[in-house]
C-alpha cells in the first residue's frame, strides 16, 4: 500500500509539471468560481471535472470519472481520486478504490493542488510545488519533528499524507491507524 501512495504521489507530481509545461505555472490556471453551499461547504464537481479534464486528465491512466458529492477518478490501477474544487484541488487518493474502508489515514489520504492563494494554499510548503500532502499549519513554513507530524496524524487524519511524506511513504510501527 506505501508503494501505490508513493507512486501516486510521483505520478501526479510529474502530471503537474508536465502540464505547468503547456498551460504555464499552476498558481495561474483558471477554474470556475467556487460555489459556497449553504451550510458553508464548497462543492462543485463539474468544475472540479472541467478543470481535472483541461489540467491533468492527459497526463494520467484513468479509465472512469463520475460525478457524486464529489468529483471522481478511477485510476487505471484501480485506485481513486475523489476530488473537490475550491482555492484548491482537493484529492483524496483511495489505494484501494472503492473498496472498504473509505477512511481517511487507512486507505485515503488527502492531498493539495493548489492554483491559486487562498485559505487551503496555506497548506502547502512553498509556491514552487503546487502539489502537495496535506501538510498541518505549524509545519507549512517552518520544519517539524516527526513527533509534530505523527501527533497532527493523530489529531486529524487529513494529516497523515504529511506524515507518510515524511517517513518516505513508509507506514513506521508507530503509525497511529490500523492498516
Amino acid at each position: 500500500m506505501s508503494a501505490k501512495i508513493k507512486k501516486f504521489y510521483t505520478n501526479m507530481s510529474q502530471a503537474v509539471k508536465l502540464s505547468e509545461i503547456d498551460n504555464g505555472p499552476a498558481f495561474y490556471w483558471s477554474k470556475e468560481v467556487r460555489k459556497v453551499n449553504d451550510d458553508g461547504s464548497v462543492t462543485n464537481t463539474q468544475g472540479t471535472i472541467a478543470f481535472f479534464n483541461h489540467y491533468l486528465a492527459k497526463y494520467l491512466k484513468t479509465v472512469a470519472k463520475e460525478e457524486d458529492e464529489k468529483a471522481f477518478v478511477i485510476m487505471a490501477d484501480g485506485s481513486t481520486l475523489s476530488m473537490n474544487i475550491g482555492y484548491c484541488l482537493d484529492i483524496i487518493f483511495d489505494y484501494n478504490g472503492k473498496k472498504a474502508p473509505n477512511t481517511l489515514g487507512i486507505d485515503q489520504f488527502d492531498f493539495l493542488l493548489c492554483t491559486e492563494e487562498g485559505y487551503n494554499a496555506g497548506y502547502l510548503r512553498s509556491r514552487q510545488n503546487p502539489f502537495e500532502a496535506y501538510f498541518p499549519s505549524k509545519c507549512r513554513k517552518n520544519s517539524c519533528s516527526r513527533n509534530e507530524f505523527l501527533s497532527a496524524c493523530k489529531n486529524n487524519a487529513v494529516f497523515c499524507s504529511s506524515l507518510l511524506m515524511y517517513d518516505g511513504w513508509n507506514f513506521k510501527d508507530d503509525y497511529p491507524y490500523k492498516l
